[in-house]
């Protein structure tokens, strides 16, 4: 359930399945949902398992992640500022505890 709505928050802010960060942020949010201690070291924890799942390499991971934050927020500004509690572009990290906490039902 939390894919769907994971995938349906994306939607709404302007990101769709044609950037690659899509598929990235979706299984972070759902890794991070199920072990949120994974947010606290991205690069260590985070990124390689995702970067295995997507055939990635870390690097590629942490790119089009903070590609698809930055058309999340170009194009949804406000939404995104409300989901992560900014008021200016978020961080990965303060992006994909947001998401995570809003498509998990622990909504801000």
């Amino acid at each position: 359930m939390i894919h769907r709505n994971v995938e349906r928050k994306l939607r709404r802010l302007g990101l769709t399945g044609c950037y690659q960060g899509y598929n990235c942020l979706v299984y972070a949010a759902i890794l991070i949902h199920q072990d949120p201690s994974m947010l606290e070291l991205p690069t260590k924890l985070l990124y390689p398992e995702v970067a295995q799942r997507c055939h990635l390499t870390v690097n590629a991971v942490d790119r089009a992640i903070r590609t698809a934050i930055l058309v999340c927020f170009r194009r949804s500004a406000p939404a995104v500022s409300c989901m992560c509690g900014t008021t200016g572009l978020p961080t990965v990290q303060q992006f994909l505890s947001g998401l995570s906490a809003y498509c998990g039902g622990r909504q801000r």
